[in-house]
């Protein structure tokens, strides 16, 4: 069984003193994520989720839980909070209305902020910072917008620059193994 799984299904007792206390309120501060402190851990969510049903290790019960308990490391580093299919049926079927996905675009730009962001979503933000789309330019396709007289994908822009930095996407770094 890999680090992570075994991280997520709990099968090593979770020591306090790896415990952060401020975690849930640092979540919860974020306006985006306060709903996260109405959840009284039905389960509903999980059991709507087809993420879950494909990897059951993946359980949002389970990341509000270890979120609610300041498992701070092990969340932000997790694979799983950027598995969700954005589907909100966590969401739509949560009793506390609470929105999970909300909760896990905060928890997202929390693990990047610390370099837990993994190396194929920091490459996918470096390509939207240098043409504006998400996958690599290939020259049929520059010889294509050309054509149909199409502005070409620059990589100076400057107002795309500007949200860029306000936003602090250049300052992140790929995922660290921290162990």
């Amino acid at each position: 069984m890999n680090k992570i799984k075994k991280i997520l299904e709990l099968k090593n007792p979770v020591s306090i003193s790896e415990l952060d206390p401020n975690f849930k309120s640092e979540v919860i501060a974020h306006p985006d994520a306060r709903g996260l402190a109405a959840c009284f851990s039905c389960g509903t969510c999980s059991a709507g989720c087809p993420i879950h049903e494909v990897f059951s290790e993946y359980s949002p019960k389970k990341l509000a839980k270890m979120v609610r308990l300041g498992m701070r490391k092990q969340v932000l580093s997790s694979p799983y909070i950027w598995y969700c299919a954005t589907c909100h049926n966590c969401e739509q079927r949560c009793p506390q209305n609470v929105s999970f996905f909300n909760v896990l675009n905060v928890l997202k730009n929390m693990a990047a902020k610390e370099g837990y962001a993994p190396s194929a979503w920091v490459e996918q933000t470096k390509q939207v910072v240098k043409t504006g789309i998400v996958f690599p330019t290939e020259e049929n396709w520059i010889k294509k917008r050309e054509e149909l007289s199409l502005p070409s994908l620059k990589e100076d822009h400057p107002k795309l620059k500007k949200i860029i930095e306000l936003t602090g996407v250049n300052k992140i770094k790929p995922r660290v193994d921290k162990e």
